[in-house]
Formats: structure tokens, sequence, C-alpha cells
């Protein structure tokens, strides 16, 4: 027994690594807003493959369009510009019925990538996971995607991991979630560190733009640990970072889910 038990620790102990080297690390951020009524949260996890899954929700009025969706992006590595997989589940318009639709890389070039999109209205789709398996999707379409098109609302996860140096420019092009739709030419510049007003209190931060054509420009704070703090979408959609407790408050007090 004596000459047996150091061997079993060793098989304990690769037991207990593999379990850690298989371990799921995520974190998610929270973002509330008064202007928008609503929120958005963004989750990353990294998986024991390599891969990042990025999961974001938004539940938030802009203008007359009520947008209440959640999106699953898996992704090559964690600098999140090469996807794999994109799932959709929400409202795409407030004239329409909520979607769930899920798109895949079927086929990968230096200048493009080839995704096939499927998927129906929910209200048309059984709720039941093991039927809709042996279900063919009744909308299905095939998409060009030219390289380092990133779904718009990832663009969140993207600015924190951005160097604070005025001559780096990040460069990409935003595919729009709820229409499938690929806005080209966008850039991220970083523009200084300033103070500015966050729920009330000035906080000195780090700035970026996100511009491109026909857009109002975006822009974000980021603080010295690396984390989004604030954020101004369209001009006048002001979100800032939050804890979970607070925005289920504020959404139970106003009637939503």
């Amino acid at each position: 027994m004596v000459k047996k038990l150091p061997l079993f620790l060793v098989i304990c102990c690769f037991i207990a690594l593999s379990f850690n080297n298989g371990e799921v690390k995520s974190k998610t951020y929270y973002y509330k807003s008064s202007d928008s009524q609503g929120y958005i949260s963004v989750e990353k996890a990294e998986g024991i493959n390599g891969n990042t899954i990025l999961t974001t929700r938004v539940n938030a009025n802009f203008d007359n369009e009520k947008l209440d969706f959640n999106l699953s992006t898996t992704c090559d590595s964690d600098k999140l510009v090469n996807a794999t997989q994109i799932v959709f589940d929400g409202t795409i318009d407030s004239n329409m019925n909520p979607v769930s639709f899920t798109g895949k890389r079927v086929k990968e070039s230096n200048s493009a990538s080839y995704w096939a999109f499927e998927g129906d209205y929910k209200n048309e789709m059984s709720i039941d996971p093991e039927v809709n398996q042996f279900i063919d999707s009744k909308h299905k379409s095939m998409i060009r995607m030219p390289s380092r098109t990133i779904p718009s609302f990832n663009v969140l996860a993207i600015v924190p991991n951005l160097e604070f140096d005025r001559k780096g420019t990040f460069k990409f092009n935003a595919l729009d979630e709820t229409k499938l739709y690929v806005k080209k030419n966008q850039t991220i510049n970083y523009l200084g560190q300033e103070d500015t007003a966050v729920d009330g209190k000035n906080t000195k931060l780090h700035k970026f733009v996100h511009q491109g054509k026909g857009m109002v420009p975006a822009y974000y704070w980021v603080n010295d640990s690396k984390e989004l703090v604030k954020i101004v979408l369209d001009g006048k959609f002001t979100f800032t970072m939050s804890d979970k407790e607070a925005i289920l408050f504020d959404n139970v007090a106003e009637g939503n889910k």
C-alpha cells in the first residue's frame, strides 16, 4: 500500500490538472442606459480548444426601434476578428416577429469568407429542440463577407484590448446582425485621455472613436485596467458600466424581462 501511494497521488494530480485545463473561463460586463431605457451585456468565454465565445445581450430602445436579442459568436482566437459561427435569437425589427438563425463559415480565403445562414421566425419553430434538429430551416442564404468582418456589437469586446496609442488604427468591416448587411471600411482610433462624466462623476479615461461611411461616430471610454466603462452610440445613446443586480432591478421596475 505504501509503494502504491505515490502513483495514486500522481494519478489524482493528473486528473485535477485535466479538469483545470478544460475549465471555461468567462467574464461578463453589464452596461445600462437611461437614454435607450435598456441595457447591454457582453460575456467573453475562453474554451478548451482555443476558441473564444462572445455572448451579447441587447435589450434597449433606439429611437423607435426596440432591439431585444441574444448574439453568440464563436471566434478562432481571442483576437475576435475571425468568426466561425454566429447565432442570433430575438427581434431584428420592431415591425417583425422574433427570429432565430445560425450562420456558419463554410469557406475562407485571404480576402473573404463564405457563410451559410439558416433560420426561421420563432413562432414557426417547434419548441422541442429534439424535433428541431430533424426539421430543415425554411429560410436559407449564402453570404460573402470580406475578411475582418465583425458583428457590430462585438466591437464592445474588442475596444478594451486596443492599445492606448494614437499611431494605431484598427480597421475592420461591420456586420449588421439584424439585417445581415456588411458595412465596409470601419475604423477605430485612439484619441487620448480625458475627463468624462460617468454616472455624475468625472473620471479620467482613455477615449476611442469608431467611424465609418454614413454613420454617426461612436465613442468608447476605457479605464487603465482595460475595461470598457462608457459608450455613446449614434451621438445620443449613452451606456455606462453597471452591475447585474442594478440592471435587473431597473428592468423589473420598467416591466421588461
